[in-house]
């Protein structure tokens, strides 16, 4: 673990806040922390790369940023997110209910936003989602309803963006998606029902896109979006009530004015799990049946190719050096579930490695990339569930952290990468469930102090990277945010400041 002086905050948000000391300070020298190590098996002697990186991590002491309100309320922060230069979240300070908040990683820099529902009833902001400077999000008022709204982080620059269901009814923006700086979202306006919308951010520029259901009695009643490299991809399910051949479940790509049908399936199938890679995209599609297949198309294809059948559900995918990472089994009975991968052909699709040596699974689940590593939790069946890593080859997937030692399982989650560091929370008996770190150029994790003493569970989750560079005095100090509960306090609601440092 590397630490270092002239540091800057890095935030990290728990439904109060909280902060790590040290941050502008000059120390002596550099420190290091002891990790908790990993067994080392004897295939597992490579050392880890040492990639650059702007920044490190400078303390591990969490410390309050504000108390929105003061004593024992919740302010309980959500949809936690990197803003134009700020942090945005959702928080309620018992005055104006849930609204719009920002933060600059310091006390005198948490503050509303702007009071959307005035009155105290709050009008539930979020997910927010950035395109170029403008932060999108969705909310609710007594006049308008909930509609889609937008912010450059100040009270002056937020405003609504359109009306879309005109008056008091709502048209519930949903499944924001940014593609090419432009938002593509889905909304109802009373007329077409839940549709795909496009937004550049002023009214003119925000308008209904494409509606899928224009055949009889179809409706649509759910939606997927996932922005590619090239492409954005639309999962679509549209039912009818008086015709089973009507009701389909549909994968659309659109560059944004055209749309090519990929794939189109009875509504008892099942499309999931899109993940892009690179200008792929993955899918399983499920035909009503015990196995489920995986499939792959370009950003520029006109259908979706067959790649390898699994059996049972994949348990999470992700993107890793241009190939497709999973969970899956092959096993008749549902069980060894493993680490696979894929070059998107039958003959390059494979399991990484037996984890769980034998039928029983491993189950590889929370697959997260850390720059050139790919870590995850997984039970080998002598550690329990606990951090693990690969590089993509058998010999280099391995056991990153036995953090709770011996059989019993950490079980780590809310897995997030920020640079060279992952953070996630993990449960130990003296700790409860708390917020660790782990320095991936090295193997081990260490727990961050003055959330929730002895045994009392912060309980983070929602890591969120935030802030800005040494670089840009003007701008937030880069910062990670999570909501913790409960606090030292004992209540729901802290922000957390952790310190970082460029390089």
């Amino acid at each position: 673990m590397r630490l270092r002086a002239k540091s800057l905050p890095l935030l990290l948000s728990a439904v109060s806040g909280i902060a790590v000391t040290g941050c502008g300070i000059e120390a002596p020298h550099p420190v290091r922390l002891t990790h908790v190590e990993a067994e080392v098996r004897g295939d597992d002697t490579t050392p880890m790369a040492e990639p650059s990186s702007s920044w490190d991590l400078c303390d591990i002491n969490a410390r309050l940023v504000r108390d929105i309100i003061p004593g024992a309320g919740d302010s309980d922060p959500r949809h936690l997110h990197h803003g134009n230069d700020v942090l945005h979240f959702s928080a309620t300070d018992g005055v104006w209910g849930r609204e719009p908040w920002i933060s600059s990683g310091v006390a005198s820099g948490t503050r509303p936003l702007l009071d959307v529902h005035s009155g105290g009833r709050g009008s539930d902001a979020g997910p927010f989602v950035q395109a170029g400077t403008t932060t999108f999000f969705a909310a609710t008022n007594s006049v308008l309803g909930r509609e889609l709204w937008k912010t450059d982080g100040t009270p002056g620059g937020t405003e609504l963006v359109r009306d879309i269901s005109p008056g008091i009814a709502s048209s519930n923006p949903e499944h924001l998606t940014v593609f090419n700086g432009i938002l593509y979202f889905t909304a109802n306006n009373g007329t077409n029902g839940r549709e795909l919308w496009r937004s550049d951010g002023t009214e003119m520029g925000t308008y209904l896109l494409r509606d899928f259901s224009t055949v009889g009695d179809q409706v649509t009643n759910h939606f997927e979006l996932v922005a590619g490299s090239n492409a954005l991809f639309v999962k679509v399910s549209v039912f009818s009530s008086s015709s089973s051949a009507l009701s389909r479940v549909q994968l659309f790509r659109t560059n944004g004015t055209s749309f090519v049908r990929l794939a189109d399936a009875p509504e008892d199938n099942t499309i999931r799990h899109l993940t892009t890679v690179g200008d792929k995209l993955y899918f399983t599609w499920n035909f009503d049946a015990p196995e489920t297949h995986l499939y792959v198309t370009s950003g520029t294809s006109s259908f979706a190719r067959f790649v390898y059948t699994f059996t049972g559900t994949p348990s999470g995918m992700a993107a890793f050096k241009d190939k497709l990472f999973l969970g899956a089994t092959t096993d008749s009975m549902g069980m060894d579930f493993e680490l696979w991968r894929s070059d998107g052909t039958t003959s390059g699709t494979m399991r990484v490695r037996d984890i769980y040596p034998g039928p029983v699974p491993s189950q590889p689940e929370k697959l997260t990339v850390v720059k050139n590593r790919l870590f995850f939790t997984a039970d080998d069946g002598v550690h329990g569930r606990e951090l693990w890593s690969s590089d993509g080859t058998t010999n280099g997937t391995r056991l990153h952290a036995d953090i709770l030692p011996g059989a019993m399982s950490s079980s780590p989650s809310e897995l997030t990468a920020v640079e060279e560091y992952l953070f996630f929370s993990a449960h130990t008996d003296e700790g409860g469930r708390e917020v660790w770190v782990s320095d991936t150029r090295e193997q081990g994790a260490f727990e961050l102090m003055g959330i929730a003493p002895g045994m009392m569970n912060a309980d983070p989750k929602n890591f969120v990277r935030s802030g800005g560079t040494s670089t840009s005095p003007r701008r937030m100090p880069p910062t990670t945010a999570v909501s913790c509960a409960p606090c030292a306090s004992g209540r729901r609601g802290c922000v957390a400041r952790l310190a970082g440092a460029e390089r």
